[in-house]
């Protein structure tokens, strides 16, 4: 089996001690590749240089500002996306989207900010990697517009997916017709997340990709703990379970997906 964490924060200060050694355990679990995402131009940056230094596993960057740091997301700050994007050969823009939730940006400059990052995945015509909490049905409208633009999608590839979706499964089902995928974490096996189990059950297998978005979100046995790529095995699971099929069925689906999605994406001309 090999999976595919389609979702990460490896260069995470948490993981400046044994980097190295977190690798190794992700590759031991028959981890391929892993997306590391950034959430301002410094992450983002050093997302691209880990990704240009991988070895095993396959590290892809993914370049962005989180809806936390929206504030902080001047025009040349968003230029110095957009380049970093397109001279590091970047997989996606991301870490994007809106937080409703924790409130850390003004709303407006989040969704301006979001606005201006989808506009950025259109030139470059790459994907998005979507962050949306207390927030999707205010998401929505902002990728139905983006899914219209992209080049991706005009050529019937999926534009992005939902990271660490934490919606309901009719929404999961709206944002799968729309063309996204929509991607689950260790925390669709925390006990009071049963609409995640749900998403895991009955959305299109096709739709669906696995992550860990660490340092973020461990395993419920590990509750507390710093999370890290190797347990993205443990969201195969909770979806196999959940599906009554094997784990090697959604290893295979979520890896092509993933593959689809960000392995063979570099640059394409938007304007093709």
């Amino acid at each position: 089996m090999a999976f595919f964490d389609s979702h990460s924060h490896l260069q995470d200060p948490r993981f400046d001690e044994d980097r190295a050694a977190v690798l190794s355990r992700a590759a031991a679990a028959g981890v391929h590749t892993i997306l590391v995402c950034g959430e301002d131009v410094e992450s983002s940056r050093a997302a691209i240089a880990l990704a240009a230094n991988a070895k095993q596993p396959r590290l892809l960057a993914a370049a962005g500002f989180h809806p936390h740091e929206a504030a902080h997301a001047t025009d040349a700050a968003l230029d110095e996306i957009e380049l970093l994007a397109r001279s590091g050969g970047a997989a996606a823009i991301g870490e994007i989207g809106l937080d409703f939730y924790r409130d850390l940006s003004p709303r407006h400059v989040q969704r301006q900010v979001f606005d201006a990052q989808l506009a950025i995945a259109v030139r470059l015509g790459l994907p998005v990697s979507v962050h949306s909490r207390d927030a999707e049905g205010e998401v929505r409208p902002h990728l139905a517009r983006f899914a219209a633009e992209s080049p991706l999608a005009r050529r019937g590839r999926a534009p992005g997916v939902l990271h660490a979706f934490g919606g309901t499964l009719r929404e999961a089902q709206e944002y799968a017709a729309m063309g996204f995928l929509v991607s689950l974490t260790c925390a669709a096996g925390y006990p009071r997340n049963e609409e995640a189990r749900a998403i895991a059950a009955e959305l299109p297998l096709a739709a669906l990709l696995v992550e860990t978005d660490s340092p973020a979100l461990p395993p419920q046995s590990a509750r507390g703990t710093r999370n890290e790529p190797a347990n993205v095995r443990v969201v195969a699971e909770l979806i196999a379970e959940a599906r009554g099929i094997t784990v090697e069925a959604v290893s295979a689906a979520t890896t092509a997906n993933a593959e689809a999605l960000l392995g063979r994406a570099t640059l394409v001309e938007a304007s093709a």
